[in-house]
């Protein structure tokens, strides 16, 4: 890995679940040396979610912990010892970027907040990664990224005009988050390079989601209108565009024909289904959306996902299945890519993971390795970077603090 782009950085990770560690993660896949710490007496939630091999629960068993922490190195730490703050406090000093998620105020009254670190180690880059941010009266408010979708607006806009709003898929902000976190991390090394002064970023989860949202509040700025659930007539300016039923169970095609070109060619490919004649103009394709939606629906209905997709883009229309799990699992474009790769875990044995989200030529990206054992490399951690002994390992270990 001495070859990859952030060989040599070496990152903390205080943080859980999956925001901190989803960006810790992008860190080790472009090379760093990112060393978890964790705790077998208060484990992180994310190993109690699953879903587990073979549907068995236990800790090291879980494949959402292997896809977020994938070539982590984890230690075992009591931070509510003096001892293991004091382990903390050394790593500190021995490493580059420290990334935490704990509630705004906590590591504060802990002694291990930004002042405490950045006083042992000036050169110190941080990111906080909690819910709403270090300020604020909301700075305390603990939640999870199913909030900063609601706290966004993302949730009020996504499902149907007439009914109960359904949010975004699964803790939304928690996915959107790590993308903020890494460009800031990498800007502030940047900067660290150029005047040798550590940094301290502040991300708040929430308004992170506020990003993804700017053509409403742009639409409410300008003329204080405000977006609505729309199902899935989500652009009002184009047609056709939009998601449209195939043959088949709950297999569907994602079209986006408004061009003049894409529209023309279409019309051509679907001949007899599109031939009225108020569809000419895109004024008249607006005006007529409901109609001409429902006649490109009758022409994909009839079709499968894949022979619409195919079709469409053999004529250069814009046009993708909606696809499930099993299409993503065996998608040739993600194998091209090398998207997936297999590891072999000693809990779980092989199984396929997702593989770094970018290559950086010539750079070499680091090779997919499975998520660490809880505590798996305390003692290595300890003997290497601190220089502890093994008789001074074993009596932290029978004094509770490397648990």
């Amino acid at each position: 890995m001495s070859d990859s782009p952030l060989a040599g950085l070496r990152v903390l990770d205080l943080s859980w679940v999956m925001v901190g560690p989803m960006s810790g993660r992008y860190l080790a896949d472009l090379g760093a040396d990112v060393i978890k710490v964790e705790s077998s007496r208060r484990r992180d939630p994310l190993r109690g979610l699953g879903p587990f091999k073979d549907a068995k629960p236990d800790p090291e068993r879980t494949f959402a912990y292997q896809f977020i922490n994938a070539g982590k190195r984890s230690i075992t730490l009591d931070l509510n010892q003096p001892a293991g703050r004091d382990i903390v406090l050394e790593l500190v000093r021995r490493v580059d970027v420290v990334i935490e998620s704990f509630r705004a105020g906590v590591l504060d009254r802990m002694k291990l907040g930004w002042a405490d670190l950045s006083a042992a180690n000036p050169r110190l880059v941080m990111a906080s990664t909690c819910l709403f941010g270090q300020t604020g009266p909301d700075r305390e408010t603990s939640g999870v990224g199913t909030l900063g979708a609601a706290y966004s607006g993302a949730s009020l806009l996504t499902g149907w005009p007439d009914r109960m709003p359904v949010g975004p898929y699964g803790a939304w902000t928690d996915s959107v988050t790590p993308r903020f976190i890494v460009a800031a991390i990498l800007a502030a090394l940047r900067q660290r390079a150029i005047d040798g002064q550590g940094r301290y970023i502040d991300v708040a989860q929430a308004e992170a989601g506020l990003q993804f949202l700017l053509p409403a509040y742009y639409d409410y700025a300008a003329n204080h209108r405000k977006a609505r659930r729309a199902g899935a007539d989500v652009d009002p300016l184009r047609s056709p565009s939009g998601v449209f039923p195939c043959a088949g169970e709950d297999r569907w095609v994602s079209i986006d024909a408004s061009a003049a070109p894409h529209w023309q060619a279409l019309r051509r490919l679907a001949a007899g289904a599109l031939d009225d004649p108020c569809f000419d103009t895109l004024v008249g394709r607006l005006r007529a959306r409901d109609a001409l939606h429902e006649n490109l629906a009758a022409w994909t209905r009839a079709r499968s996902a894949e022979d619409v997709e195919g079709t469409l883009q053999a004529a250069s229309i814009p046009a993708h299945v909606v696809c499930d799990c099993d299409d993503l699992a065996t998608d040739p474009d993600l194998a091209a890519d090398r998207y997936f790769e297999s590891v072999e875990d000693p809990a779980i044995g092989p199984l396929r993971i997702r593989n770094a989200q970018c290559r950086i030529t010539p750079a070499a990206t680091a090779p997919a390795r499975p998520a660490p054992r809880i505590g798996d490399s305390t003692d290595d951690v300890l003997r290497d970077l601190l220089g502890l002994s093994d008789a001074g390992i074993a009596g932290l270990r029978r004094e509770g603090v490397l648990s």
